[in-house]
């Protein structure tokens, strides 16, 4: 009981976080949006999935790409003691 008093003012205190990249070069305007879960193991060094870029956009090009980690993938990085590290990718697409 006294690991649970502690675990859930850890996870209700344990921040997100989000990592943005723009393309500065990119003419135009953001088009499509894509999200897609990127999963990891031992708190996110060792990378399972690679986002595929030109699969999300094709020919037209990245506009931007945002990456952020939730509450609930906080939790289940959490459960896991960090053996697995999910996380978002949001792709934005040239318009």
């Amino acid at each position: 009981m006294r690991n649970l008093l502690i675990l859930i003012p850890m996870l209700a205190l344990s921040g997100c976080y989000k990592t943005n990249l723009v393309n500065l070069s990119a003419d135009g305007s953001p088009g499509e949006v894509t999200r897609v879960w990127s999963h990891a193991f031992l708190y996110g060094l060792v990378p399972v999935t690679e986002v595929d870029l030109s699969n999300a956009c094709g020919d037209k090009g990245v506009w931007a790409v945002s990456t952020r980690v939730n509450g609930w993938q906080v939790l289940l990085g959490g459960i896991t003691y960090g053996i697995y590290a999910p996380s978002t990718a949001k792709i934005t697409c040239k318009g």
